[in-house]
């Protein structure tokens, strides 16, 4: 009987355990994605990556992981390498089309949303030996009111858990026209931390470029 004990309560931890760990799962998705159908210029050869956000670390970790993403045959450059400083837009443009750029990346944080939702006590049945082939307890009265006292519905308390998305959306502009040919938009639900959540978005974001034949070896 004590051992019966023993193995419901490691089950119900188990349990327990389980949904803990499931509602604390990080992912990182492309949601949107767009490229101009009247595009036909090929890949980007020289480019300059920028990431829209205050905090000046988070934005040269997250040009830097960017950059290094960008496959071979494309040149990427962080943008805080180029300028020290948010300058006006038309400086910067101007001085990119003289220093031989013909595309620019740039990605912003769109939203952060957190939001909440309840999780109801949970019931469970809890399966005893009659149901792995041991054989029924209700012979006599004794086995069956013990076998019932051991196969009581195990319930675990409500819960609130909190979500989080993160939106980022990236364009990519052709120059010198200074036209868009390609943008898209990931999301982040409850990332584990900044770096991590930078890495995986511009994962996305070079595979995605990638495929659509806007960067990579194909550049001359």
């Amino acid at each position: 009987m004590k051992t019966l004990k023993l193995s419901t309560a490691i089950l119900w931890l188990a349990m327990t355990a389980l949904i803990v760990l499931s509602g604390g799962c990080a992912t990182t998705s492309l949601t949107s994605s767009w490229d101009s159908p009247d595009y036909r210029g090929g890949p980007i050869k020289k480019l300059a990556v920028f990431v829209m956000v205050k905090d000046e670390g988070i934005r040269r970790f997250a040009e830097d992981q960017m950059v290094q993403k960008i496959p071979a045959g494309t040149q990427a450059t962080a943008g805080h390498t180029l300028f020290d400083q948010p300058v006006d837009k038309e400086r910067v443009r101007a001085a990119l089309v003289k220093d031989g750029y013909d595309g620019v990346l740039v990605s912003r944080l769109v939203a952060v949303d957190k939001s909440q939702y309840y999780v109801p006590p949970q019931t469970y049945f809890v399966p005893t030996a009659p149901y792995m082939g041991v054989g029924p307890y209700y012979g006599n009265f004794g086995g069956y009111y013990g076998y019932g006292y051991n196969t009581m519905l195990t319930t675990t308390p409500g819960y609130t858990v909190e979500n989080t998305t993160v939106v980022v959306e990236s364009v990519l502009y052709k120059l010198p026209e200074d036209k868009p040919i390609w943008s898209a938009t990931t999301q982040s639900i409850d990332p584990r931390s900044r770096p991590e959540m930078i890495q995986a978005m511009a994962q996305l974001v070079e595979q995605e470029m990638k495929k659509k034949g806007l960067i990579g070896s194909m550049a001359k």
